[in-house]
């Protein structure tokens, strides 16, 4: 007898195609930050380092997903700890790497615990990398799962109409596969 195997609930060629536009092609984004989800931002190097924007928007939580000094790997530190900590504002930094074989979720209970912090505390969040467009879309992503209930596909749906975004294929698999483990326990 054999077993039947069910179809996964997602697949990197699905979620590549809502990160697209219909050409087919990926566009950056067009302003350094934008507002995501209710108190949620995703940005890039600029907006992490402009003291003013981050006031103006309320935001007293980053997480800087390309948390590093290795510029060969695309990892920035806009603005050190102690900067934000002098300006209110609460940090996180995550060392990860754009490329498919990082295991960006290792950070996905760390990153979801600190952005729910700045979110119960009235702040909004801002997570960053280097473009704002893999690894801060990834641990979003993460979070939208976890704590808001969405499926990935509708996540990715609810990010890409504010922003574009298009994380890596191996992150887009570990997503899928977060996404796998959160529908089996439901």
């Amino acid at each position: 007898m054999t077993a039947s195997r069910r179809e996964p609930l997602c697949t990197i060629e699905e979620l590549r195609g809502i990160c697209l536009f219909p050409s087919g092609i990926q566009e950056l984004p067009v302003q350094d930050c934008d507002e995501v989800y209710p108190g949620i931002f995703i940005g890039n190097e600029m907006s992490a380092s402009n003291l003013e924007f981050l006031r103006r928007y309320n935001i007293g939580y980053v997480l800087n997903a390309a948390h590093g000094l290795d510029s060969s790997l695309n990892m920035i530190e806009p603005l050190l700890e102690k900067d934000y900590a002098l300006n209110g504002i609460k940090f996180l930094g995550i060392p990860a790497i754009d490329i498919m074989s990082y295991p960006i979720n290792q950070h996905f209970e760390q990153s979801i615990e600190f952005i729910r912090e700045g979110l119960q505390s009235g702040k909004n969040v801002l997570v960053h990398c280097k473009q704002g467009i893999s690894r801060s879309a990834a641990l979003v992503l993460a979070y939208l799962m976890v704590d808001r209930g969405m499926q990935l596909q509708e996540a990715t749906r609810t990010v890409r109409r504010r922003r574009e975004i298009l994380p890596n294929d191996g992150f887009l698999m570990q997503l899928c596969n977060l996404n796998e483990i959160i529908n089996a326990c439901i």
